[in-house]
């Protein structure tokens, strides 16, 4: 305490003391009288320190951190579009922990009552809960920050690689947690043994995809009593051009089957699908269970692709930082020669059932 004290002591007078040189050339520049030119210099000189008090990103980089912030908040799901098209948890969001209400069963309804009083019953709601997953980006090196704040597509080169990284890494989670392996849920592909689209490490082949395959996948959600609008059909790159390889589908496509993909990341409609693509969705074992991401790889693995509705399966966006560190005096870090940059995303998603109607998955079959 007695530290600080002495320093803000020094501080003022040596604020004091620059301003009592300057006061004279303020009052011959601007002709006020001497002691509000003194004032002026006293003020001047008082907000320099303001500008490096807090060079971790507070003050100095304040605005330069919003700009970073708004930037990963606009292109957040650009490498991957299909996580938006879900059910919005952005506002239940309480720490790391996502609270929603669940509204119990419907009640039962009789034709022509004839029994008086009627059976009274109680609604019992109940919450869903999931929590939100920190992702981050590990710390860069920036040599001169100077220039990512003058230089604009330095700047967007550096954040750019942070929010694809981020990006395609929340895709492949999120299509993890909206995935399921119930066996009920599970459509298997019925075509002929290709060798064309194989999940990665996996050999041999397996039962090339076909339209048969999405209608099946149609159906499932359709004995759920899914709307028709606002089904999605996330499908891995090696298996979107397997399907588009088939004749029907290639005519369709000579007839406007192709919608605007660079806005919506819709390429196709298929069966009341909005058909979107990715280089990796999600891959499951031969028995078929789901994979987590990062699992070692065998060579029995098959690809699969997921089915489901916006309004069954949801995301929520938590706190976006920026981090950042150049040093007590804002001209970078001594021991690193630069500044460092990182971001974090909170982020969470979730099935909406228990029994996970509106969801279906379609996944490869051994030949």
């Amino acid at each position: 305490m007695k530290k600080g004290y002495s320093s803000l002591i020094k501080l003022t007078m040596l604020v004091l003391f620059m301003a009592a040189l300057v006061a004279p050339i303020v009052n011959e520049l601007t002709g006020c009288p001497t002691p509000l030119a003194f004032v002026i210099a006293f003020v001047g000189f008082g907000l320099l320190p303001m500008r490096s008090k807090n060079s971790k990103g507070v003050v100095s980089l304040g605005l330069q951190q919003e700009i970073w912030v708004q930037d990963i908040q606009e292109v957040l799901f650009q490498q991957s579009l299909f996580v938006p098209m879900s059910t919005s948890h952005d506002g239940y969001v309480t720490y790391k922990t996502v609270h929603v209400p669940q509204a119990g069963g419907n009640p039962s309804v009789s034709i022509d009552r004839s029994i008086l009083p009627a059976v009274i019953g109680q609604r019992t709601d109940t919450e869903l809960t999931y929590n939100l997953n920190e992702y981050s980006t590990d710390p860069v090196l920036i040599r001169n920050l100077d220039d990512i704040q003058v230089s604009y597509d330095k700047r967007n080169s550096v954040m750019g690689q942070h929010i694809n990284t981020l990006s395609e890494t929340i895709g492949n989670f999120v299509a993890n947690k909206w995935a399921t392996s119930t066996a009920s849920r599970i459509v298997r592909t019925t075509g002929a043994a290709s060798a064309s689209a194989l999940a990665p490490g996996a050999t041999g082949t397996r039962l090339a995809i076909t339209l048969v395959d999405v209608a099946n996948l149609a159906k499932r959600l359709d004995n759920d009593n899914v709307p028709r609008t606002g089904r999605k059909l996330l499908m891995p790159a090696d298996m979107f051009w397997q399907l588009f390889t088939i004749s029907e589908i290639v005519r369709a496509s000579y007839n406007g089957f192709q919608v605007n993909a660079l806005a919506t990341g819709i390429v196709a409609q298929l069966f009341g699908f909005d058909i979107m693509i990715r280089p990796s969705v999600v891959v499951y074992d031969n028995t078929p269970t789901l994979k987590a991401v990062g699992t070692a790889t065998a060579t029995t693995d098959d690809l699969g692709c997921i089915a489901w509705h916006v309004d069954y399966v949801a995301k929520a966006l938590g706190s976006i930082l920026v981090m950042s560190d150049s040093g007590d005096n804002g001209g970078g870090k001594p021991e690193y020669y630069g500044s460092l940059l990182s971001a974090l995303v909170m982020l969470g998603a979730s099935k909406l059932r228990s029994d996970e109607k509106g969801i279906a998955v379609l996944v490869q079959a051994n030949s």
